[in-house]
This record gives C-alpha cells, structure tokens and sequence, in this order.
C-alpha cells in the first residue's frame, strides 16, 4: 500500500515543477545590446508577423514608425525595427549630432516582443507592411487587349471617329467630297457668255 502512494506523490511533483518555470524568450532576451546611431529613419517596410503595436505614421515632422502609449505623456513613441535581430528598438532625436540614437531594445510596455519561436526565415515573413497585396484577378493581357480591341470597334461603327475607318469607308469620303464643289463648270459657263456679247461688236 506504502509503494503506490509514494509513486503517485513523486509524479504529481514533476508535472508540476515544468508548469511553473517554462518561459517563452524574446528576440530581446538574446541580444547583447550596445547604443548605436542611424542618419535617417527606417523604410516602411516590416513584415506583417512583426508589426505588433507599432504603425507608420507621421507624428510631430517625423515619419517613421511609432508606438501609441496613452499612460506616458507624449503617448507616441518613435521606435525602430532591426533586421538583423528582428527586434524593435527605443530611439531619441539627437538635435546636437542631427541623428537618431538608437538606446535600447523596445522595452515590455512597448507591446512589441517578438518570441524567438516566432521568428521565420526571409523566405517565409509573408506581406510586408506598407506593400499593397498582389490581385489575383487581374485578366491575362491578351485578353484584355482582345477586349479593348472589340469595343473600339464597336466605338468606331457608332460614332464614326477618324483613325480606325475601313478602307471602303475613305473611298467613300473621297469620292463625296470631289462632287461637292465642281470649278470647272462655273469657269467655262463665264467664257460662254463673254463670246456671246463679243459677237456683235466683230460684226460691225
């Protein structure tokens, strides 16, 4: 009877000893930051995964990314993404050097912790933020442009615009616009009548 209890008390103790001291660790957990400056601010350009609160936006002259935090007092926050330790970082504006100085990794209240099990290859990061998706149903180009080709002909029979006219139809303009005004016929009916009042005065 002693033997099953002790066995059972000994399992419960190592089921629940994992429980309470398994911790997820962050990107900022393994990386031994040191300060560092940038010239200008990063593109907008962080993986969707990754975003977490921060969002591009331009808050007093400076667009970059920012993290709304309404308990502090200026509530936006700018803050940068490194790449090379997929991390987002605190910065500050140095007016005295005209740079960015970039002073720790993105602390817990920045809501911006990336867990390591998170982090994907290159290949793998999915929509970019600040990237417009690709549209799927867009039609083949020559579709289209069979498409475009038949309603302009459609277009050029009912309104007659110049420029897609079949060769009958030039023919057809040419030949209309000699028999609108005819000079010849006008010229010789003048020469008529100046020989039919000349006539008379020879004779005398």
């Amino acid at each position: 009877m002693l033997g099953p209890k002790s066995r059972l008390m000994f399992s419960g103790n190592v089921t629940l000893r994992p429980s309470s001291i398994v911790a997820r660790l962050t990107t900022r957990d393994h990386w031994v930051f040191l300060p560092y400056s940038i010239e200008e601010r990063g593109e907008w350009n962080v993986p969707l995964i990754y975003l977490k609160e921060a969002r591009w936006r331009t808050v007093r002259g400076s667009t970059g990314y920012f993290v709304n935090i309404p308990t502090r007092p200026s509530q936006y926050y700018p803050v940068e993404f490194n790449h090379n330790f997929v991390c987002w970082t605190e910065i500050t504006w140095n007016a005295p050097q005209a740079r960015w100085d970039v002073i720790r990794a993105a602390g817990p209240d920045y809501c911006c912790d990336i867990f390591e099990d998170k982090v994907q290859t290159a290949g793998q990061v999915g929509p970019i933020d600040g990237q417009s998706p690709l549209n799927p149903r867009t039609p083949a180009p020559s579709t289209e442009d069979k498409d475009k080709e038949s309603r302009q002909s459609e277009d050029t029979v009912k309104s007659g615009r110049p420029g897609n006219t079949t060769e009958e139809e030039g023919l057809a303009e040419l030949a209309e616009s000699i028999h609108i005004n005819p000079p010849h016929m006008a010229t010789m009916t003048e020469t008529e009548e100046r020989i039919i009042v000349e006539e008379p005065i020879h004779a005398r």
